[in-house]
Formats: C-alpha cells, structure tokens, sequence
C-alpha cells in the first residue's frame, strides 16, 4: 500500500522563527541599554546624596561663609593673607569667624557687642585665612578670598571631593577656596 504524500508529512512544530527570536533580542537589548542608563544615573545621584548625608555641613558651612561676607562689611582690610578673625558687619548683628584650635566656628555678636552665640562649623581644620585684593590705585576690588585647608575626613572617596567644594591637596589634606563679593568701602551703615 502506498502512502500518500500529505499523510507522511510532519506535523508543524510550535516555536519561534529566526527572524521572530532575532526582533526580540534586539527588543531586549533596547531595553537594556535604557536599564543601564538608569542606572548609571541612579548611582550617580546615590553617591552625591550620601556624600551630602555624611557631611552636610561642609557645604553649608561654605555657603554661610560665602552668604555672611556678601551681605556684610568686613571690619577690617589686608591686602596678605591673614590668620585673624574674619568680622562680617551688619546692621543687626556681626559675624566672627575664627579658628578655635582645629575648629571652625562662627561667633554671633549683637549691635552692642554682647555674644549671641558661638557655633561650630568645620572640624579637622589647618588653616583659615584671608585676604582682600586691591587694583593699582590702592582701592579695594570688593572682593574677599578665603582659603580653608582641613585634614581629609575619614573615608572620603574620590568622587565626594572630586564633587565637592574641597580639592586634594596631598595625601591628607584638601582645601577650600571661597570668592564673595562684599561692600568693603569702610564708610558706616
């Protein structure tokens, strides 16, 4: 008996063409490109936030030193480098920043001079100081420089400093430099 031709075929397999697998796996390595990108970015804004986590006052230090010296009159003016206090004269207060051994801290005095309060701002401090430039007239730019150098905190990573206000500067140390603009002209409120 002969078979016939159709009855020997065999049936069709389920599965996937070529053509369909290759569409999918370029399907999925869209979307992995796009994960990747995420996540990238994701860990990028994990590591700056935790560097803010562990050290917020670094930077809100810097931006109160910045903030106080803009809004104020510098008591005094030097043209080198100064260690001294820096005062930043309002009209309702007076700000002193001053080392306090290895210690930053802002002293808050009112009108009269009574202490309002003294606050600590930057541990592990080297050195503060500061200076106010002046043109070849002798007349004051109206800008104040500050340098900070700090001994680096403990486990802080390439990134953070790399991020951050503060630059290596050698194995253990980093520094700061803040430029504020003040209203150094001498005259009284």
């Amino acid at each position: 008996m002969r078979t016939s031709l159709a009855a020997t075929r065999q049936p069709a397999q389920a599965g996937f063409t070529l053509i369909e697998l290759v569409v999918s796996m370029l399907v999925f390595l869209v979307v992995l490109l796009v994960t990747n990108s995420l996540l990238v970015e994701s860990l990028r804004i994990f590591s700056n936030s935790g560097r803010e986590l562990r050290e917020p006052g670094t930077e809100l230090a810097l931006r109160l030193l910045r903030e106080d010296v803009h809004a104020s009159v510098p008591t005094t003016t030097t043209i080198l480098p100064s260690h001294t206090a820096l005062h930043c004269r309002r009209l309702n207060r007076t700000a002193i920043w001053e080392m306090d051994g290895t210690r930053l801290v802002r002293r808050t005095l009112d009108p009269d001079g009574a202490l309002l309060g003294t606050r600590p701002m930057l541990d592990g401090m080297i050195s503060f100081r500061w200076w106010t430039p002046v043109n070849e007239y002798g007349n004051v730019y109206g800008l104040v420089h500050i340098e900070l150098v700090r001994r680096k905190p403990s486990g802080a990573s390439a990134l953070r400093v790399a991020t951050a206000a503060w630059k290596s500067v050698g194995d253990t140390l980093e520094a700061a430099h803040v430029v504020a603009g003040s209203r150094i002209d001498g005259s009284p409120f």
